[in-house]
C-alpha cells in the first residue's frame, strides 16, 4: 500500500514537472514582456492556442516533430506583427489600455479559431517514438511527458543563455530594471520591444504545441492556461526569469498532486499558494521592486 502511494506521488510529481515546465515557458514570455515593455499581455493564452492549432494544421502533412518546430516560428511572426501594428501605437498611454487591447485580442483570436477550425476538440497523439511508457528501474513513466520535460528544460536553458550571455539579451535584462538607461545608450527601443514580444509569442506557441498531445486541442485552451501562467509570474516575481522557472515547477507539481488527491479543491489550491507567497513576499519570490511604476 505504501509502495503504491509512493509511486502515485512520484508519478504525479513527474506529471507536475511536465506541466510546470510548460507553465514556465508561458511565464518567461509574460515576465520578459512585462519587465521590459510594461505590457500585461492577456493575449498570451491565445498565442498558446495558436501554437497548438499550428500542430493540428501541419501534422498530417509534416508529422509531429516538424510541426513542433513550425509552431514557435509561426506564432512568433504573429507576435511580431501584433506588436508592430496594434500594441506599439499605445505604449505611451495608460497601461490599462494595453491590458484591454490584449484582452480584446484574446477574445477575437478565440472566435477566429472557432470559425477556422470549429468548436470540436482535436485529440492529438504523440508520435510513435514518444508514445507509451518508459521503465526507469521498475517504474513506468510517460515517454512523452519526459520528452516535454527535457525539451522545455533545454529551451529554458537556451533562453537563459540568450538573456545572460549575449549582448542583446543583456540589453533586454538591463531594460527590465531600467528602461530609460536603454534609451540613453541609443538602443532602438522599439525594435527591441518587437523582438522581445516576438520571443514571448514564440515561447507561448511552443508551449501550446508541446501541450497538444497531453491536454488536447480546443478553442478555449488558452483561457485555461493563462490564469495559472499569471499566478506563476506573480509567485516567481514579476520580471524574474528564475522566478518563472521556480514558480512554474511549484505550481505544476501542486496542481498535479491536487488533481490526484484533492480533485474538488484542485482549482483553489493554486490561489491558496499565491496568497501564502504574497503574505510573506509581496513582490513574489524574486520580484523586481516597483517594476510597474517605472
Amino acid at each position: 500500500m505504501r509502495a503504491r502511494m509512493a509511486f502515485t506521488i512520484l508519478q504525479q510529481v513527474v506529471n507536475g514537472v511536465a506541466l510546470g515546465m510548460l507553465l514556465a515557458l508561458m511565464a518567461v514570455g509574460l515576465t520578459v514582456v512585462l519587465g521590459l515593455m510594461r505590457v500585461i499581455n492577456m493575449a498570451h493564452g491565445a498565442l498558446y492556442t495558436l501554437g497548438a492549432y499550428t500542430v493540428v494544421t501541419t501534422f498530417d502533412r509534416w508529422g509531429f516533430l516538424p510541426s513542433l518546430l513550425a509552431a514557435p516560428i509561426a506564432v512568433g511572426v504573429i507576435g511580431l506583427v501584433l506588436e508592430g501594428v496594434l500594441i506599439r501605437p499605445i505604449y505611451q498611454r495608460d497601461p490599462l489600455h494595453t491590458l484591454l487591447l490584449t484582452f480584446g485580442l484574446a477574445l477575437i483570436a478565440e472566435d477566429l479559431v472557432r470559425i477556422v477550425w470549429g468548436d470540436a476538440p482535436y485529440p492529438m497523439s504523440p508520435p510513435e517514438l514518444l508514445s507509451g511508457i518508459l521503465l526507469l528501474g521498475d517504474l513506468p513513466f510517460s515517454k512523452y511527458r519526459l520528452f516535454v520535460i527535457v525539451v522545455s528544460a533545454a529551451l529554458m536553458l537556451l533562453t537563459w543563455m540568450f538573456l545572460a550571455r549575449t549582448q542583446l539579451g543583456r540589453t533586454v535584462l538591463a531594460g527590465t530594471f531600467d528602461r530609460e538607461m536603454v534609451r540613453v545608450l541609443g538602443i532602438r527601443i522599439n525594435l527591441l520591444f518587437t523582438l522581445v514580444f516576438g520571443l514571448g509569442a514564440a515561447l507561448a506557441g511552443l508551449a501550446g504545441a508541446l501541450a497538444s498531445p497531453i491536454r488536447g486541442v480546443f478553442p478555449g485552451m488558452g483561457s485555461s492556461i493563462i490564469m495559472p501562467s499569471f499566478v506563476v509570474v506573480i509567485i516567481g516575481g514579476m520580471g524574474s526569469f528564475g522566478g518563472a522557472l521556480i514558480g512554474g515547477l511549484s505550481v505544476g507539481i501542486i496542481i498535479s498532486l491536487a488533481v490526484e488527491f484533492f480533485p474538488a479543491a484542485s482549482d483553489v489550491v493554486v490561489f491558496v499558494l499565491l496568497a501564502l507567497v504574497l503574505l510573506v513576499r509581496p513582490r513574489g519570490l524574486f520580484g523586481v521592486e516597483g517594476l510597474l511604476s517605472r
